[in-house]
């Protein structure tokens, strides 16, 4: 069964008399199958865009504190308590979880390889705070926004890089906000044509290509925006507000549905701004949510789940654009939500490393001490493979070795394969044969004498004489069916050559007789009475197998024996 669940953050209590745990401030809560609170983890007060989580550990930026909290999700503790020399206002999970990204108030980017403590740290690109980070989903690039209305693209290998020639400067600046840059995110695309979306206080959205650096279209907001997502095809994305309502905006509009040709990077409209419809804005005033401060969307793409500053959750449905009803209420501003990866598929592939405990960061490891760009020599990584580890081949004749045979793929399959039905269809049909006393072929060319012998085998590649033999083995299959196939034939052709043969015989007793007939005699000493005798014996030792004869056979003969009995008749009267 699947399960889903989502982690949510508050700022700090507001409410000290509700029946959720004393300090709690990051709770994990299970959305489907069975909507319920499985964890608490206590003493954080995060501010928005300050949580980021992980399959092992939650990382929460405190706020109005220099000093990040490190939570174990699988002892359910707090693991580490880092601190910084400045506070830190966003973070976010690069390169498969292994890097933490953090932007601080002085405006930097710091790249923490949770595994190893290496601490990398980016110029200070940024006039002021960096409120948001977002990664793309290769993990190549990460975009950041900052409180001087500006957003940087960064490269991450390139920062991550241990040459000192590095450069670790953004690569792109985009700078049409004109106010500050409160939430970013990326779009799902791993190609160069991916794209995301930054929301500011200039009450505008705008949608950029971050690979080439441009602007692809500007939304005009009728309020101030606080969080915004995108969907998971990257169809719409969705805006919260200050004054707890939210908006759907599509990209597939009413100009959209106007040209065969993709609107949304169509650069000639690229500098007028669009204002969104006000039917696709929606919210419940009845419920007094408060200012929505976070949003998180449902695996599916159906649910939107966003946290207020009452510290309700309130669930929507989006193609309704209702409301559907308050989750939770946790104890605070709700100011993160973030959904996790939903868990119980039958084929999910398993994480072939775990990170059990962090390394604290450590700014000597930063780059190489001797300038050539090698790793240091005392760089450690501090994980654990739980899997099977994938190595390029060496040689290019040399083949990847599955870990699962054809037929466990097969299982696994939503069908079998053609060529598998067919060898096992033969197989059965062999069976059948020598369950029916059949006696098989004595002498058989596809063998396995030459593999099975001690010769055959020596100095060769085991994988290929397991290839050669399975390969054998299907020919062998195929062969015996092909045998029985041609023993059926030959059989059948014998029946209908027997039969033509008696049809034949027939036809030319038929013949002689009439041939006597009309030369006035039966070829001396009675030989037409022996002749018509002959040819009767023939019909009867035949009726049962030629049962199938036309009735103007059976007519014809009727006549012949008429034919035949009249000369016996003026015989006997002329003596």
């Amino acid at each position: 069964m699947l399960t889903e669940q989502f982690v949510a953050s508050i700022a700090a209590h507001t409410k000290p008399n509700t029946g959720i745990t004393k300090d709690a401030g990051i709770f994990l809560h299970e959305y489907q199958p069975l909507a319920a609170q499985r964890h608490v983890f206590k003493k954080s007060a995060t501010a928005p865009n300050g949580l980021a989580v992980s399959r092992e550990h939650i990382f929460a930026a405190q706020a109005e504190k220099a000093v990040l909290h490190v939570y174990n999700r699988e002892k359910g503790n707090q693991e580490v308590v880092v601190p910084f020399q400045e506070r830190i206002h966003s973070i976010a999970l690069a390169a498969k979880e292994t890097v933490l990204l953090l932007g601080t108030a002085s405006g930097r980017i710091l790249a923490w390889e949770t595994s190893s403590g290496r601490l990398v740290s980016t110029s200070t690109s940024h006039l002021q705070a960096v409120t948001t980070i977002a990664v793309d989903p290769t993990s190549n690039f990460f975009l950041s926004g900052s409180s001087d209305s500006m957003i940087h693209v960064w490269n991450l290998p390139s920062i991550l890089s241990f040459s000192p020639d590095a450069s670790r400067a953004p690569i792109h600046t985009l700078s049409t906000h004109r106010g500050p840059v409160t939430s970013l995110v990326c779009g799902h695309s791993h190609s160069a044509a991916n794209i995301a979306v930054s929301i500011s206080d200039d009450k505008s959205a705008i949608v950029w290509d971050y690979h080439r650096g441009q602007a692809l279209r500007t939304y005009l907001l009728p309020e101030t925006p606080s969080a915004v997502i995108l969907d998971p095809a990257d169809r719409a994305f969705y805006v919260a507000y200050e004054d707890g309502s939210l908006q759907t905006i599509s990209f597939y509009d009413e100009v959209q549905q106007s040209t065969p040709i993709d609107a949304l990077r169509d650069t000639s409209s690229a500098h007028r701004p669009i204002q969104p419809p006000t039917k696709a804005r929606y919210n419940a005033e009845s419920q007094k949510l408060g200012g929505a401060l976070s949003l998180g969307l449902s695996w599916d793409g159906t649910t939107l789940i966003s946290g207020h500053a009452s510290g309700k959750m309130a669930s929507w449905d989006i193609a309704k654009g209702n409301y559907i009803s308050t989750i939770v209420t946790l104890p605070g501003p709700v100011t993160n939500l973030q959904f996790l990866a939903p868990t119980g598929f039958p084929n999910a592939p398993e994480p072939k490393f775990k990170i059990h405990a962090v390394v604290k960061p450590r700014q000597d490891l930063g780059t190489s001490n001797s300038g050539s760009g090698l790793v240091p020599a005392n760089y450690t990584l501090n994980v654990q493979f739980t899997g099977r580890l994938s190595t390029p081949n060496i040689s290019a004749t040399e083949t990847t070795k599955s870990a699962k045979t054809d037929f466990e793929e097969a299982l696994t399959h939503s069908s079998f394969p053609t060529h598998m039905l067919e060898e096992s269809l033969a197989e059965l049909e062999t069976w059948n044969s020598q369950s029916n006393g059949t006696a098989a072929a004595t002498g058989d060319f596809l063998s396995f004498s030459s593999l099975d012998g001690g010769s055959g085998t020596q100095g060769g590649n085991p994988d290929e004489v397991k290839e050669l033999k399975r390969q054998l083995a299907s020919l062998q299959r195929v062969q015996k069916v092909a045998f029985k196939q041609l023993a059926d034939l030959r059989e059948e052709k014998q029946w209908f050559t027997a039969r033509e043969n008696k049809r034949t015989r027939r036809k030319e007793l038929r013949a002689k007789k009439k041939l006597g007939l009309v030369n006035g005699n039966g070829n001396g000493n009675g030989h037409g009475d022996v002749e018509m005798s002959n040819a009767s014996e023939e019909d009867d030792g035949s009726g049962d197998s030629e049962s199938g004869e036309s009735a103007a056979e059976t007519s014809d003969d009727g006549d012949d024996d008429a034919e035949v009995s009249d000369p016996e008749e003026g015989s006997a009267a002329d003596r």
